[in-house]
C-alpha cells in the first residue's frame, strides 16, 4: 500500500478514535477539568507523530501541511474554550494558514516538494487527481455560494424588556390608584417580624390576611407559578417565556408591591405597546378577583419568599 495512503487513513481512523472515544472521557462536565481538554489535544498531536516517524511513512510535504492545517481547525473548532465567535475563527485560520505556509515556503527545497504534487495535478501527470480536483472545486463553490445567497426564513429575534415601566396610574374596579403613592392595605408591619409568624396558626390580623392571599394563589396561580412559587407550576413548561420565579432575587423582590398589582390586574393584556410582542400568558386577574384578594396574594407571596417589598425611597429589598 502506497506509504501517503496508509498515513491519511491512520490519521483519519485515530482521529475518529480520539474523538468519539477518548474526546468525553477528558472533557467531563467539571468545571475544574476544562485543561484535560488541551492534554487529550497534545496526545492525539503525538499519536500523529510516533505513527508517521515510528512506521517511517514519511509522507509528503503538502500532506504534512495538510495535518497541520487540519490541526489548527480541529483545535480552535472543537479544543478551545470557551467557543470563538465565527469571525474570530476565520481571523485565527487564515493566521495559522500563513503560518503554515511561510514555515512550507521559507526552505527552496521543502517548498520545491509542497507545490511539486499540485504542480503535477494542474499539468495533467495525475490524471485521476486532476479530474476529481476540477470536479469538485466548482461544485463546492457553487454549493458554498448558493448557501450564502439563499434566503433565510428564520424566525426574527425578539427584544424583551422583562420588567417593562408601569404608567403612572392605573384604573382597577372604577378606582385609578397612582403607582408611585399606592401600598399594600394589609401590610401592617413593616418591620418584618412576621417571618417568624405562620398562616393558619397566627391569630394576628395580618397572618389572617397572608391566610387568605395563599389561599388564592392556590385556587388561581400555582398552576404556572408553582406551589413553591419558584415558577415550575404543572402548566409552566407550555408558556415561553416560562412563569416568574418569585424565590429569585430579580423578581418581586427588586419589585414595589404597587407594581406587582399593576401586573396582576392588567397581566400580559394590558402590558404597554413599546417592547411588543410581549408572549405573556398572564390573564388579567382584575376581572377574576376583587381588589382586596389581589393585595392578599400579593402580601402572601412576600410573606412565603421572605422577601421585603421595595419602595419609592428605599435601596432595595432584603431577605433572612
Amino acid at each position: 500500500m502506497n506509504k501517503s495512503l496508509l498515513s491519511m487513513i491512520l490519521a483519519v481512523v485515530g482521529w475518529a478514535v480520539f474523538h468519539y472515544g477518548l474526546f468525553p472521557i477528558f472533557t467531563p462536565k467539571v468545571a475544574g477539568w476544562v485543561q484535560n481538554r488541551y492534554a487529550y489535544y497534545l496526545l492525539f498531536c503525538l499519536y500523529l507523530i510516533v505513527v508517521n516517524v515510528g512506521m517511517k511513512l514519511k509522507p509528503p510535504m503538502a500532506q504534512k501541511a495538510l495535518y497541520v492545517w487540519l490541526l489548527g481547525y480541529y483545535f480552535y473548532d472543537s479544543i478551545l474554550v470557551p467557543h470563538i465567535p465565527w469571525t474570530l475563527f476565520i481571523t485565527y485560520m487564515m493566521l495559522w494558514s500563513i503560518g503554515t505556509f511561510l514555515y512550507i515556503s521559507q526552505d527552496p527545497i521543502t517548498f520545491r516538494e509542497f507545490r511539486s504534487p499540485i504542480v503535477k495535478t494542474i499539468i495533467g501527470e495525475y490524471k485521476m487527481a486532476r479530474i476529481v480536483v476540477f470536479t469538485a472545486l466548482p461544485i463546492l463553490v457553487g454549493f458554498a455560494t448558493y448557501n450564502t445567497l439563499y434566503p433565510s426564513f428564520a424566525e426574527p429575534v425578539e427584544l424583551r424588556t422583562v420588567h417593562p415601566a408601569p404608567p403612572s396610574t392605573t384604573k382597577v374596579h372604577g378606582v385609578t390608584y397612582k403607582l408611585e403613592e399606592a401600598g399594600n392595605p394589609f401590610r401592617t408591619d413593616e418591620q418584618d417580624n412576621y417571618k417568624d409568624s405562620f398562616p393558619f396558626l397566627d391569630d394576628s390580623e395580618y397572618m389572617k390576611n397572608v391566610t387568605t392571599g395563599g389561599t388564592v394563589f392556590f385556587q388561581n396561580c400555582h398552576y404556572c407559578h408553582g406551589d413553591q412559587l419558584n415558577g415550575l407550576g404543572m402548566f409552566s413548561h407550555a408558556f415561553n417565556p416560562t412563569p416568574a420565579n418569585f424565590i429569585d432575587p430579580g423578581t418581586i423582590a427588586m419589585l414595589q408591591e404597587s407594581f406587582l398589582f399593576w401586573r396582576v390586574a392588567k397581566g400580559g393584556p394590558g402590558l404597554p405597546n413599546e417592547s411588543t410582542p410581549w408572549s405573556s400568558a398572564m390573564p388579567p386577574w382584575e376581572e377574576h378577583l376583587t381588589t382586596d384578594e389581589m393585595w392578599k396574594v400579593i402580601l402572601f407571596e412576600y410573606w412565603y419568599t421572605g422577601w421585603h417589598p421595595r419602595t419609592f425611597d428605599t435601596e432595595g429589598a432584603t431577605t433572612e
